[in-house]
């Protein structure tokens, strides 16, 4: 049965006959009702089942950043952050011959625009389990806002935060399942108008016993080949933010994303 809601003349959702409406995005659709679905399970259709959930997990706890770096384009395509991720980075997501689907970390964009950028230049966790992630700024105004994404794998969750761009860098306490852990980072910028940057893409290699805070433990590297691999591991668990700011000089408490 199907409900009118805006009148005769209005959207409806439900069934009639052989029609099925309903509302998405603001508006309103019908679609041809299909009482059968044709479900092969082929080989070719797994694979890209697979493919896409893998998507939407990574995807899921991104939101937070999405929103900021995709908006524009969300806009002007009428589609979603979340789709417009999907679009851009589909490519990124490859399924292996064992199972499983890895991740071209390195490649993954979580913004699209015409402003110009950040380089990271430091991304790094201490024993402490604080991360500290500095950046060049490519050109830009005083008032951008960076955006911080940072991406456990182990873990299969994500952490979002921000900062001026003007600070140049930002130190943030990770979640205690993040410790230990390696840790992948990508950054952009976005004015006041909402016009994002490309992305630009770091690692954190794994912290050892006895690093000094703030230092890259020896033999890694912010971009360490370690971090750059197809990695199997693709989940979520929300999106979560830094529970504790060391802002010092370059960091205001209110631009890492703490509530």
């Amino acid at each position: 049965m199907a409900i009118i809601e805006q009148g005769i003349l209005g959207g409806f959702s439900g069934r009639v006959g052989t029609v099925v409406g309903y509302h998405r995005h603001g508006a309103w659709f019908v679609r041809a009702y299909q009482p059968h679905i044709n479900d092969r399970k082929s080989a070719a259709q797994l694979e890209q089942r697979s493919r896409f959930k893998a998507m939407i997990q990574f995807a899921s706890p991104a939101t937070g950043a999405l929103r900021l770096g995709l908006r524009q384009m969300a806009l002007s395509e009428g589609i979603t952050e979340g789709n417009c991720f999907l679009k851009i980075n589909k490519d990124r997501f490859v399924a292996e011959a064992q199972g499983g689907v890895g991740v071209d970390y390195p490649r993954l964009q979580f913004s699209r625009g015409a402003l110009a950028g950040v380089a990271l230049t430091e991304c790094a966790v201490d024993e402490r389990n604080v991360l500290s992630v500095g950046w060049r700024s490519l050109g830009g105004g005083a008032a951008d806002r960076v955006v911080i994404y940072l991406w456990c794998p182990t873990a299969g969750r994500g952490l979002t935060a921000e900062a001026d761009r003007c600070r140049h860098g930002l130190r943030a306490m990770l979640p205690q399942a993040f410790a230990g852990q390696e840790v992948h980072c990508w950054a952009f910028a976005v004015n006041q108008l909402g016009i994002a940057s490309p992305t630009a893409y770091s690692a954190a290699g794994v912290p050892t016993r006895g690093a000094a805070a703030g230092e890259m433990p020896t033999g890694q590297s912010p971009l360490s080949p370690a971090a750059q691999s197809v990695s199997r591991r693709s989940g979520s668990d929300g999106d979560h933010r830094s529970k504790a700011c060391h802002s010092g000089s370059r960091c205001r408490p209110d631009s890492c994303g703490i509530p």
